[in-house]
């Protein structure tokens, strides 16, 4: 007897003029090659003759991969992966699940399809009335002055320490998360505030952590999530953008601790993704590795025997920029610049690989091929992390090559009521990408990269649209609870940026030490420049800083300039504090 297979399609035109031929309607599977239930449903559901058979027969099933498309997973995601979805010939939504076992695939399947043969049209007409009548975020009227802002960060504060479990760290209960971005604002908070409170959300939750199951303690690294409240049961996967994103909240956490333990953690994290997620030999980290619960249950010595977990070789530009930015801190926290080293490789690498001066940065690089310009993930990323290895190297081209990328999301993403869309238009685009999107967190990602080009630039035209940006989504952020940690940090960086001048010669071992005790200080605020008379005639002349015999410092905070003479008062001058 012949197998039966789903003939799964790419998300591709073809595949909706097919389902519209035959008016059927889509079966949307979104997976990920890291995914365990995506693999379990490929093994039972959809290699079940009778399910395999139903789909064949009535639908036109589409597969696509979540991390190669962010911008369709969020139109369609059902909660988690795998995203079941049942969708018109259209694309638009009928009904969706994640996980569905084969004994529930079957009649699911078969009504769905006659529901779909009976109701097509009501469904049609339904559809756009429910177009007509989505609820807009409501219009509300503020004074968005320094008052403003500063609620809103207090708002947000307010709920970091209200969702804190102070039985085991994080927030919320069983699954958990890591939360990075909250996590980065308490301790923020903590130093502007001097609140003993935020930093102990910090503290207990690192630690907690680092101690729990959701630390890898043979290979180092960290799993996805917690399956349970206390840490102790991972979810197996290790993601690129997830050890990022921690490694900076244990470097942070040293910065203004000094407390060892974090240390160790982020020298974890750095081995194990100089280990399984880096491409020694070109550059470049790979995006993810698969879970595998009886692989990650072994010891070092029992690993060695088997085969370690599948690694996604492709190379993310998001994900990149986040773990460049990462090491860029990780060389001056710990004090090895060849944690530098890979990370300035890596962004030649992607700028070789995945730029482009007419469509900006590709989403992903893999097999030779690069793939999907001109996402608002990939732009906000790598506009910070350039902005990160110009300050680290004082090389203006850094500083160029992100202006390059601003102009690009200004001329295809910028939207004038304010707000960044998360992907270019097109006329060929499909199902709900044809909607314009405003992703909350990749806004807020886009407000920090151009805050900070503002900042290194002195351009009006990058601070526009952030504090435009900030305004659209002030009647909408408190929906997202924690997870509007990013918006509240970006507020900050708009309300108290320590902007650092240096000016001295690049060769002047005193000017690089005042950039190296700038960069090494704890302030996710600051933006430091090193400022040459011979190089920087232009920046100088509009900052109108003298050129002095020695080098010398500015720091300006609230319109306020001070000069520094000793690079060891610097640090001192550039603390966050509350104004």
């Amino acid at each position: 007897m012949a197998e039966v297979k789903v003939p799964w399609l790419p998300w591709r035109e073809k595949a909706f003029r097919k389902a519209k031929e035959l008016d059927r309607p889509i079966l949307l599977d979104i997976s990920a090659v890291w995914c365990h239930w995506c693999r379990v449903m490929d093994q039972t559901t959809y290699s079940d003759r009778d399910v395999a058979r139903l789909i064949q027969e009535s639908y036109v099933p589409i597969r696509v991969d979540r991390d190669q498309r962010p911008d369709i997973d969020k139109r369609y995601n059902m909660g988690g992966w795998p995203t079941t979805a049942f969708l018109t010939p259209d694309g638009e939504v009928i009904t969706g699940a994640t996980y569905v076992p084969p004994e529930q695939m079957k009649p699911l399947l078969q009504r769905i399809s006659r529901f779909y043969k009976e109701n097509k049209d009501n469904i049609k007409s339904r559809l756009k009335e429910l177009k007509k009548e989505e609820i807009k975020a409501p219009s509300v009227e503020h004074e968005f002055d320094h008052e403003f802002f500063q609620s809103v960060v207090d708002g947000l504060t307010l709920e970091i320490v209200s969702s804190f479990d102070s039985s085991h760290g994080g927030f919320g209960n069983a699954p958990k998360f890591p939360q990075s971005d909250a996590l980065a604002l308490a301790l923020l908070e903590h130093h502007i505030q001097g609140d003993e409170s935020l930093l102990n959300i910090v503290t207990k939750t690192l630690q907690r952590m680092s101690t729990g199951g959701i630390y890898d303690k043979e290979e180092g690294g960290f799993f996805r999530y917690s399956t349970t409240r206390d840490w102790s049961v991972p979810h197996y996967e290790k993601m690129c953008e997830d050890n990022a994103k921690l490694l900076v909240n244990y470097l942070e956490a040293y910065q203004v601790t000094g407390e060892e333990t974090f240390k160790e953690t982020a020298h974890g994290v750095l081995a194990y993704v100089d280990a399984n997620l880096s491409d020694r030999d070109n550059g470049g980290f790979y995006g993810s590795q698969d879970a595998d619960e009886e692989y990650y249950k072994l010891t070092i010595s029992e690993r060695q025997k088997r085969a370690s977990p599948r690694v996604d070789r492709t190379i993310y530009t998001n994900w990149n920029a986040m773990m460049i930015s990462a090491h860029l801190l990780a060389s001056v926290v710990l004090k090895n610049l060849s944690y530098r080293k890979v990370a300035l490789r890596t962004v030649d690498l992607l700028l070789e690989k995945s730029y482009s001066p007419r469509r900006g940065m590709y989403h992903y690089y893999s097999g030779g091929e690069r793939r999907l310009p001109g996402l608002l993930t990939d732009q906000a990323s790598m506009m910070k992390c350039l902005t990160d290895a110009y300050q680290s190297t004082s090389d203006r081209r850094f500083l160029n090559y992100a202006e390059s990328i601003a102009k690009n999301v200004l001329g295809n993403l910028w939207n004038n009521t304010g707000g960044f869309y998360d992907r270019p238009k097109s006329a060929e685009a499909l199902g709900a990408l044809k909607a314009a999107g405003k992703p909350f967190d990749e806004n807020s990602a886009a407000i920090d990269a151009f805050l900070r080009l503002h900042y290194l630039t002195g351009k009006e035209e990058y601070l526009g649209p952030a504090s435009r940006t900030l305004e659209h989504f002030a009647a909408s952020y408190q929906r997202y609870g924690v997870l509007a940690a990013t918006y509240g940090l970006a507020v900050e960086l708009y309300l108290r940026p320590v902007q650092i001048h240096i000016v001295g010669s690049k060769k002047d071992p005193v000017a690089t030490r005042f950039l190296d005790e700038c960069l090494g200080v704890y302030n996710p605020l600051k933006v430091a420049e090193l400022l040459d008379p011979a190089e920087d005639t232009g920046r100088l002349t509009s900052l109108k800083y003298p050129v002095a015999e020695t080098p010398r410092a500015y720091v300006c905070i609230e319109g306020t300039c001070t000069a520094v003479e000793d690079p060891r008062e610097i640090a001192g001058k550039i603390r966050p504090r509350r104004l």
